[in-house]
């Protein structure tokens, strides 16, 4: 079995130093690579899967298979094939399909990582391929985002370093469970950078423009695989740490309000659906024992609607209330963003039943007053006109949009158990209700194009400065 995982962790990484000398089979094997993946992820989560391989156990390097990495790593072989599908004939050259194979490999990695120094060695390489392909066109204003992306993930992983090496002098292992023994000042180093990479509250500020910049495929690479592995760290330790859950959990409630209203006032899509991510990945380490269900369901609905954006020919709110938005596109957002907000039959109802099934009654009257936030965001699709498109879509796009959209209604399977209580029905319609019936009043046109100095790249460096004193207070 070990030897299996194995050759099933080096097979991305294989094929994608193949595709240098046999280019040729670049989306052929790029597509093997997804499909081997999603079979195993699938058969992870439905067999609920729960074993651990030891590698060097005087180190504590270990690997960790259990359902929660089944829904990671089943998100992020579906979002692999959509990307695949959608540049098939857009004609990305070999090393495109290169940097998909590695960045596959390295966030399936990280998803059964049991240990801190996996974990360092992967999310580093991860952050070098993001790099790459947020640079891809070779432009002024992406190899600059990029370096901007690149620098920020360096310092967070720095202060990660530091606090593993904390941990390994206090502990003498890597693994996880040594956290509890390590010193404070380790935990608030650890967390500080992982919060960084997982977008969480003001440590996630670098995604708005990162996202704006990016290519529309690479911004859907970002929300569906790329913040995951920051989060799905997160929802790891916390499973393993109380007291390391409850610190996790403020941040999440701070990230699900601060994401939220950014959301709403925001005037760019792009930024919007970034602002969004902030919220709703505050969502899936809120509750970790519901973080693999609401991370697939977040993951497929969020790259369908960047994939969409990315047809879109104008990006702000009130010029697309003038010109309107192709009929396949309008029902792509508003089924994916109506996903994300909760409505029945797709994957965000039992997503967010199962999460809110963990929570105190406090924290459940918090995150449903959040809900109506989401809805008044998502429900402004609904009321943009729309107009039949005068070409056909590309079929790449058609092709990425079912893969994600099929996959967003049948994780409905995930926690069937949602759809038995009439009640939790009724508290699912009515937050959609709200939302159009505030939209359709105006109350959301509050938008602005204006940018917070916040998003610079000092002021970010800055605010994980400040967010690390913030978790030395709270781990002391």
């Amino acid at each position: 079995m070990t030897e299996l995982a194995i050759a099933w962790i080096l097979l991305p990484f294989v094929a994608g130093l193949t595709l240098y000398l046999l280019p040729l089979l670049a989306r052929g094997l790029t597509l093997a690579i997804a499909v081997v993946s999603l079979c195993v992820g699938l058969g992870i989560t439905i067999n609920q899967v729960n074993t651990a391989f030891v590698l060097l156990d005087s180190f504590g390097i270990s690997l960790r298979i259990d359902p929660l990495s089944g829904y990671f790593i089943v998100t992020n072989a579906l979002v692999i094939l959509a990307a695949l599908f959608y540049t098939w004939q857009a004609g990305y050259k070999a090393f495109f399909y290169v940097l998909l194979c590695l960045l596959h490999g390295c966030a399936n990695t990280v998803f059964i990582s049991a240990d801190f120094l996996s974990l360092y060695v992967n999310i580093e390489v991860l952050g070098i391929v993001v790099f790459l392909l947020i640079a891809y066109p070779r432009s002024d204003r992406p190899l600059w985002i990029g370096l901007r992306y690149l620098m920020v993930s360096n310092v967070a992983m720095l202060f990660y370093l530091m606090g593993v090496a904390l941990v390994y002098q206090a502990t003498h292992t890597f693994a996880f469970s040594a956290l509890r023994q390590a010193p404070p000042e380790a935990v608030a180093l650890i967390l500080m950078a992982l919060l960084a990479k997982g977008a969480i509250f003001i440590s996630g500020l670098w995604l708005p423009q990162t996202n704006v910049v990016a290519a529309p495929v690479v911004a859907a690479l970002l929300a569906g695989i790329v913040e995951n592995a920051g989060v799905f760290s997160l929802a790891r330790v916390s499973l393993l740490h109380s007291d390391i859950a409850d610190i996790v959990g403020l941040f999440a409630l701070a990230s699900i309000f601060l994401g939220a209203v950014l959301a709403l006032v925001a005037e760019d899509v792009r930024r919007l659906l970034s602002f969004s991510t902030l919220g709703q990945l505050g969502w899936v380490i809120i509750a970790p024992p519901a973080a693999g269900l609401y991370a697939l369901m977040h993951g497929l609905a969020k790259a369908s609607l960047f994939l969409s954006v990315g047809e879109l020919c104008h990006y702000r709110l009130s010029e697309l209330r003038q010109e309107g938005l192709p009929r396949p596109v309008a029902i792509a957002l508003m089924m994916a963003g109506y996903g994300i907000v909760g409505v029945p039959f797709l994957a965000g109802f039992p997503a967010k039943a199962l999460t809110l099934s963990y929570l105190d009654p406090w924290q459940q009257g918090l995150l449903y007053g959040a809900g109506f936030l989401t809805a008044t965001i998502y429900s402004k699709f609904l009321f943009l006109p729309r107009y039949p498109s005068k070409t056909p879509m590309p079929v790449g796009y058609t092709a990425a949009t079912m893969v994600l959209l099929g996959g967003l209604v049948l994780a409905n399977a995930g926690y069937i158990e949602a759809y038995r209580s009439g009640m939790g029905l009724f508290r699912a319609v009515l937050p959609p209700l709200v939302g159009c019936g505030l939209v359709a009043l105006g109350v959301s046109r509050w938008e602005s194009a204006w940018r917070g100095a916040w998003e610079r790249l000092e002021h970010l460096l800055g605010a994980m400065l400040l967010l690390l004193l913030g978790l030395v207070g709270l781990a002391l």
